[in-house]
Parts: structure tokens; C-alpha cells; sequence
């Protein structure tokens, strides 16, 4: 049980509080007062126990104070995942190192070594295998963005009720919305049920409790006999589901259905009647539809919004009501590629009509660059006008590059049907919970997914970067339409092997139907081989092919000689590992003896100097409060004890404040713990050898074992001797032997031997550890934030508890004895208005007679 500060004793009348008690009214009596007095001393008790509980408190804060201040110098400089452990040998070590030579600024370095290096060449330098594909199997988008449907400009064409449109809905007491998606088709009562379903798994609604729920996890549509049905996913569901009346009017129309429209247990929503193609869509004129409306173009990073004229102006005019001798698809086309020269430059963006029948213009925008690196996109534009249900069936976010945040089914829904999919054990079709077919995904003999028509090219990328066991990085550049797969492993090391098949022989990889195949071999001369494939949907074989690039992994080679022995080294990457020191290349030479790369090193002296000055002051400080809180004598002249409840009542913040701090100051007096620690660490630094580095003892008594540092000689020792500056400091504690008890003898560790910061660590594992079933002689006493097991386990918590154990029996006592007089007094005040309602009955009878 932690206990965190005391409560002072609660007053009599407050414990009263409930009792039926009415005090004094017969008796005349203060009842409360005298039952106050009565159970004073019990009170008291209670008080004092809550005093002693404090100061146990503030002892166990003071302790962790200095423990928290020790771990911490601890940790700062004798861990090994520091960056200032002065406990290790290598901090000091030379660290700066310097090159010379003709090549020198090919050739970087760094770390320590004993060995003598140069650097005679560098033959090659490392390259990671890659390949790169440009854009997806069968998608030639290179250049163009093409429409999907031929449009009668004179005539009329068929506009989607839904495309753009809300479905506005209440579950239970929280509203939200779908939105049909304009990038979508509604051709069925089916078309339309699934995209309810979508887009329900994209609304979501939170929940008193903070969490949030998608709505697909509540309701489904369904088609049931042609109409449109909502169903509870719960069979048990408790909430009801509201079709709002302020969701769209052609929805509502177009599906059958009535805003106000409840589903629940009993009643439901479903269409009035069947519905229809003819229900979802509406016929219009083509010009009524494209007159004010606009297109978003991105070309190479410039936007443009290029609008139709509105209707009847002068300009749409001349395009539907054309009186120059042409057609109204080749004056639309004219106009277009104005807009686009005017917004992009001269033909930068070419306009073309793929379809040459009068009447039937299917619109197509190409890049004319021969450069095959300018991007083209259809950003948005108005409803009915882009969208895959617009008058010219161009997709919102169409491009003449891929676009990865699109679904392999809208991508490449041509090459998942003609894949072979997973199969289960029992040779039946893997499916997911939505009946999609599962199609597994392999690099390098990595399965690295199974996906659908629904998984996105962004998602596949995203799980093969993810797995590290596939050894393959994947990005996708836009300008060069490329997907360029690196491998992780440097040098000759690397592959991007991509299988025709997965390992059972009967399933396709859907990576090399998506990208192409990469198989690998060895020529006559033992050398690495890649033959490289795409996929032919015509012949629905693989071929290979001169479009996927490989550029084959290297391995950097450097020749140099080490200790007078020359030796050629290869690495994976530009950089070598050379008996201590990390040698970098960034560029080819050749082989000389006369012109090889030398180096020298010398320490990091301003790394050393201010991990010491840092050390220096931290201990100071630790050792002050160390010192302070054992020489700091209580104020004997007046006794604080901690104040109640009561006491605090009727005293200020500030007031409180400076109290407390007479009441805690000297709890640690002439402690003996504290004292052992300051001797354990006063005499640390009393060393001739030391003192030579720039580290002094102070002779001041008063400052009681403090430390300085002299900079100038710390750096002239650095710069002439720095393995004595390390010895000095990082040496190991030395073994010495020792006779036991029973007169056999063992080696221990020589706490007198060693750098001053392994003795310095004995110390503070000696008071402050935080590991093992011991741990440091105040965390014991007093527990520490850093070893979260001792703050409920140590030797002042128990005093703590066993102080609460005593709190709870006298408050137990008082609450007794208050009972007990109250009954009392309560009884006796029964007993005098009984006696008080006799004597006033006997006087009347007497007055009454005589």
C-alpha cells in the first residue's frame, strides 16, 4: 500500500456527521464537545502516527533524491551505450583522422588502429543490383490519356443519378453520410449495393467511450430481388438505422427509397420497387451537360483549369451551334487545344479525337515530348464531365503515369483475370471475407503478401519494403515512369529474382505479371547472368525483353597496404573495415605505391575535455546534496512536526511552505549510510597522477571533497600522453587474492586498483544499483524511480504500511468509542425528557384538583 502524504486526524464533529444524535436538548449538554474531550488521546495517537508517516516520507524523498542523481551519473558515464562513458578505453582513443596524398579526397576514414595503413588504389566502386520496369504490364500510358466512351456531341447522353450524390443516415443517435463515388459505374442494382458497402467501410461514427466504429461493421446492403435491402450485420442489434430525408432527392428517387426510413428489429429499408438501369441514370443533352463545366490538367508540376464556355455565350455558341464549315467534336477539340496551348505552351499537350465517325468523339490528351519524362494528369474536374461515369469515361487522378494509390482490379483488372490464383491444401480458390480472389505476391523466394483486386500498388510496395527477409527495396519515379527494385545486399550480393511461378508450380507470382521476371544464372566464365521478361497478354507467355533495365551488382575493390603487406580488399558497399578503422571511397584510382593514401589520427580532444568538464560538475553536485543533507543539523530550538490538516487551515501557501521546509530540514543528520558515502567517495580523486591530467581535490574543508578540473593540463596531457589520460581514467579494476575463513583462497576484484572511474563505479553500484536481487543500499532503504520494482519494495514503504496498519485500528478505535458515547449520551438524553414529560404531567395534575 504507497502512501503519499498525511491526512491530518479528523475532528469528532466531523466523524459525528451521520449519527441521529440530538445533542443536548434535554439535558442541556454539549454532547459533541464532551465526546471530543473523551476520545482525545485516541485522536492523538492518530495524529502523531500521521506525523511519523510524513517524515518517513520526506526521509525516503531526500534518499531518492540523491539515489535518482547517482543512477544518473552512472548511466551518463560508465554505460556503454553512452556517448560520454568515461569507463571506456575507446572514448579516448585517437578519433580525428586526417588523409594525405594525391587521392586524398577520394579516400575519408575514421575510428582507431595500431596497424599501418595506406591506401594504394581503388579499382571499382560498389553498385546494388537493380532492375527497373517502366510502368506496369500491359498499361502503355507513357504518353496519353485516353476517354473510355464515344460522345454525341449533337445528341443526348445518359447522366449518373448517384455519381457525386449522398446517402445521409442515422445510426442510433449519431449521424454520417456516404458519397457515391464519380470514378464508378452504376449499371446494376449490384453496382450499387457494393458501393454502399465501400463506402460504408469509410464512414465511421465515435462512441461515447471515445472508440470509433466503421459503419460496415454494423449495416450491409444487399440486392434482394431487385431492390436495394439494408440488413444489421448483429442479428441482435439494439440501435436502428434512419435513411435521413436530407440525403439526396435523385438517390432517393433513382433507388426507390424514403427519407425517415427506419431499420430495426422489426421494420426495415428496402427499395419500393425494383430498380433499374433506367432508374439510375438520366438522358441529357451533351451540350447542357459540358456548358460551364471545367477540367483540372497537371502538366509537369503546372495546373490549369481549362473551362467550357457557358451556355449560349458567344463561345459555346460557336462550338455547338458551328457555323465555320466543321463539326461540333472537331470545334470542341480546337478549343481544347487553345485552352491547353494558352495554359501549357504550343502543343505541349496535344488533343485528339480517337474516333473518326461524325458524332462520336472519344477524347484523347498525349504529351508530344519524345523525352518519355513529361507527366500529364486529369486532376478532377466538374460531375458529370470527369470521373470513369462523366460524358468522357477519363477517371479523376487519370495520368500518363501510374497511379499507385488505384486498386490492381481498376489498374490491371484485365491481368488478374487471367492469372491463376492461391489455392488451399485442397486445391480449392483462396478467397478473402469479401469473395475477392487472392493472388500471392514473391521476391526472391520471399512470399511477400497475398492480395486482391481491391489491394492498392501502394500497399504492395509498402509490404515489400517492409520485409526485410525479401533483401529488396522498391520505389516508383514518376518522371521516368519507372518502378526501380534495389536490393538491400550491396554489391555482387544482391538480386531481385522474380519467378514466372510461385514454388508449387500451379500458382502464377502475381509480381512478375505486374512488373516482369527476373531469372538468374551463369555464363561460361562463372559470371552472374539475368534474363529478363515480360509478359505477353496476346500469347499469354512470357518473352524477353529489352524495355526492363538491369544494372548489376558490383563489389568495390581497393587495394592497400597493411603492416607493409599489400592486400586487395572487396566490400558490398564503398566502405572497408580495416583492423579498427572504417575506410570510405567516393572514387576510383589507380594502383600506385608512390601516390597511396596515408593517414593520421590524433584524439578528439574537445570531446574529452567537455565529457570531463560535464563530469566534474555532476559530481560536484551530488556530492553537494550528499554532504548537505548529512551535515545539515535539525533546529532544535523549536520542535516541527509535520502539519495537520487542521493546522494548514489557517495558514497561507507561503506560510505552509516555509514550515515545511524547517520540518524537513536535518532528517538526514549524521546519517550513517550517507556517511559511509561520502567517505567512499571524498578520497576517489586524491591522486598524484591525477592531479598531473588537471583533476584536484579541493584542500577547502568546507567544500568537503569537491573536485576541479584544469583544462590547460587536461588538453598539454591529451596532446603528449593520451593513453595515460585513458589509463587514468578507464582502466579495469586489477584481481587480487584473498584468504577465506576456513583458510581457502579466492581472487576479487582490487576495489583500490583501476581508472578512477571504475572505482567510482563500485561506488555507485555499492548505494545505487539498480539491478540483481540486491540493489544499492539506498534504493533498498528508499526505492527508486529507476527500478520501478523497489518503490513498492523497500525498507522505508514497509515502515510506511506498517504506520498505515496502525492508522486504520485507531481510527477503527475512535470510530468505536464515538459510537459508544453517542448511544450513551443519545440514551441519556431519552431518559431525561421521559423523566422531564412525568414531572410536567404530575404538576398538572395537581394544578388541576386543588
Amino acid at each position: 500500500m504507497a502512501v503519499n502524504s498525511v491526512s491530518g486526524g479528523s475532528s469528532v464533529s466531523s466523524l459525528y456527521g451521520n449519527r441521529n444524535v440530538l445533542s443536548g436538548l434535554a439535558s442541556g449538554m454539549d454532547t459533541e464537545a464532551m465526546i471530543e474531550n473523551m476520545v482525545m488521546g485516541t485522536k492523538n495517537k492518530i495524529t502523531a502516527q500521521q506525523q511519523k508517516q510524513q517524515k518517513l516520507l520526506w526521509r525516503q524523498e531526500a534518499y531518492r533524491s540523491i539515489s535518482d542523481k547517482l543512477v544518473q551519473l552512472s548511466t551518463k558515464y560508465t554505460s556503454y551505450t553512452s556517448s560520454t562513458n568515461l569507463m571506456s578505453a575507446n572514448f579516448f582513443k585517437p578519433s580525428i583522422v586526417t588523409t594525405a596524398g594525391k587521392y586524398k579526397d577520394l579516400i575519408s576514414a575514421s575510428g582507431s588502429t595500431t596497424s599501418d595503413i595506406k591506401i594504394t588504389g581503388v579499382s571499382q566502386l560498389a553498385q546494388t543490383e537493380t532492375i527497373s520496369f517502366t510502368g506496369l504490364n500491359g498499361l502503355n500510358n507513357a504518353q496519353s490519356i485516353s476517354g473510355s466512351k464515344d460522345v454525341n456531341l449533337t445528341g443526348t447522353v445518359d447522366v449518373s443519378q448517384l455519381a457525386g450524390k449522398q446517402l445521409s443516415f442515422k445510426y442510433g443517435n449519431k449521424s454520417f453520410s456516404i458519397t457515391f463515388d464519380s470514378d464508378r459505374e452504376y449499371n446494376s442494382a449490384q453496382d450499387v449495393a457494393d458501393e454502399i458497402n465501400k463506402q460504408l467501410g469509410n464512414a465511421s461514427i465515435s462512441l461515447s467511450d471515445g472508440t470509433s466504429i466503421k459503419m460496415d461493421s454494423k449495416v450491409k446492403a444487399s440486392v434482394v430481388d431487385g431492390k436495394i435491402s439494408f440488413q444489421f450485420t448483429d442479428s441482435g442489434e439494439t440501435n436502428t438505422l434512419e435513411l435521413l430525408g436530407s440525403s439526396s432527392q435523385e438517390v432517393l428517387d433513382a433507388l426507390h427509397l424514403s427519407g425517415g426510413s427506419k431499420l430495426t428489429a422489426t421494420d426495415k429499408i428496402e427499395s419500393s420497387k425494383v430498380v433499374e438501369k433506367t432508374d439510375l441514370t438520366t438522358r441529357k443533352s451533351a451540350g447542357e451537360v459540358l456548358a460551364g463545366t471545367f477540367m483540372k490538367f497537371t502538366y509537369n508540376g503546372t495546373t490549369a483549369t481549362i473551362k467550357i464556355p457557358e451556355k449560349d455565350s458567344k463561345e459555346y455558341n460557336a462550338i455547338f451551334s458551328p457555323t465555320n464549315g466543321k463539326t461540333v467534336d472537331a470545334n470542341l477539340v480546337d478549343y481544347l487545344q487553345t485552352q491547353l496551348n494558352q495554359a501549357f505552351g504550343h502543343n505541349r499537350v496535344k488533343v485528339d479525337d480517337l474516333n473518326s465517325a461524325d458524332n462520336k468523339l472519344r477524347l484523347q490528351f498525349s504529351v508530344t515530348s519524345t523525352s518519355n519524362t513529361d507527366t500529364l494528369s486529369i486532376d478532377s474536374g466538374s460531375l458529370h464531365v470527369v470521373g470513369k461515369s462523366g460524358i468522357f469515361g477519363i477517371e479523376r487522378g487519370a495520368s500518363n503515369r501510374v497511379n499507385t494509390s488505384k486498386t490492381l482490379g481498376e489498374l490491371c483488372g484485365d491481368t488478374l483475370a487471367n492469372m491463376k490464383p492461391v489455392k488451399d491444401e485442397n486445391g480449392k480458390i483462396k478467397q478473402d471475407a469479401q469473395g475477392n480472389n487472392l493472388y500471392a505476391f514473391e521476391i526472391n523466394g520471399v512470399k511477400i503478401g497475398e492480395y486482391t483486386a481491391d489491394t492498392t500498388i501502394d500497399t504492395i510496395m509498402q509490404d515489400i519494403n517492409k520485409n526485410s527477409a525479401a533483401g529488396v527495396k522498391v520505389t516508383y519515379s514518376k518522371t521516368a515512369n519507372q518502378f526501380v527494385f534495389s536490393a538491400t545486399h550491396g554489391g555482387t550480393g544482391g538480386r531481385v529474382a522474380i519467378s514466372k511461378k510461385m514454388a508449387d508450380g500451379t500458382t502464377d507470382n502475381l509480381a512478375a505479371r505486374l512488373f516482369g521476371a527476373v531469372e538468374y544464372g551463369t555464363d561460361t566464365n562463372k559470371q552472374t547472368t539475368a534474363t529478363l521478361y515480360k509478359f505477353d497478354k496476346n500469347s499469354g507467355t512470357f518473352v524477353e525483353s529489352t524495355e526492363i533495365k538491369r544494372t548489376a551488382g558490383q563489389d568495390a575493390t581497393m587495394t592497400a597496404m597493411i603492416n607493409g603487406v599489400e592486400q586487395t580488399l572487396t566490400s558490398g558497399t564503398n566502405t572497408f573495415n580495416i583492423d579498427g578503422f572504417t575506410v570510405t571511397a567516393s572514387g576510383t584510382f589507380t594502383k600506385t605505391d608512390t601516390d597511396a593514401v596515408t593517414f593520421t589520427s590524433k584524439v578528439d580532444s574537445d570531446k574529452i575535455v567537455d565529457a570531463i568538464k560535464s563530469f566534474v560538475e555532476d559530481y560536484n553536485k551530488v556530492l553537494d546534496e550528499i554532504n548537505e543533507q548529512y551535515s545539515t543539523q535539525p533546529d532544535y530550538r523549536k520542535k516541527y512536526e509535520p502539519l495537520t490538516d487542521e493546522q494548514k487551515a489557517d495558514m497561507t501557501e507561503k506560510q505552509i511552505e516555509e514550515y515545511e521546509k524547517k520540518a524537513k530540514q536535518g532528517l538526514l543528520f549524521n546519517d550513517g549510510d550517507l556517511g559511509s558515502l561520502s567517505n567512499g567517495l571524498r578520497f576517489l580523486f586524491s591522486n598524484s597522477d591525477l592531479a598531473k591530467l588537471g583533476i584536484n581535490v579541493s584542500t577547502n574543508y568546507a567544500e568537503k571533497g569537491k573536485i576541479s578540473l584544469d583544462e590547460t593540463k587536461l588538453r598539454a596531457a591529451l596532446d603528449t600522453d593520451p593513453d595515460a589520460v585513458a589509463s587514468a581514467f578507464a582502466d579495469p579494476l586489477g584481481q587480487k587474492q584473498i584468504t577465506n575463513a576456513d583458510g581457502s583462497t579466492s581472487w576479487v576484484e582490487d576495489t583500490s586498483s583501476g581508472g578512477v572511474i571504475a572505482r567510482l563505479k563500485v561506488q555507485l553500484d555499492k548505494y545505487a544499483g539498480t539491478t540483481g536481487a540486491t540493489k544499492g543500499i539506498l534504493i533498498e532503504k528508499a526505492g527508486s524511480q529507476y527500478s520501478p520494482l523497489s518503490l513498492l519494495h523497500n525498507s522505508i514503504q514497509n515502515q510506511l504500511e506498517d504506520i498505515t496498519d496502525v492508522i486504520d485500528k485507531l481510527t477503527d478505535k475512535l470510530t468505536d468509542q464515538i459510537d459508544t458515547y453517542t448511544a450513551k449520551f443519545s440514551r441519556l438524553e431519552v431518559l431525561i425528557s421521559q423523566m422531564n414529560a412525568q414531572s410536567s404531567y404530575l404538576a398538572g395534575l395537581g394544578g388541576s384538583g386543588y
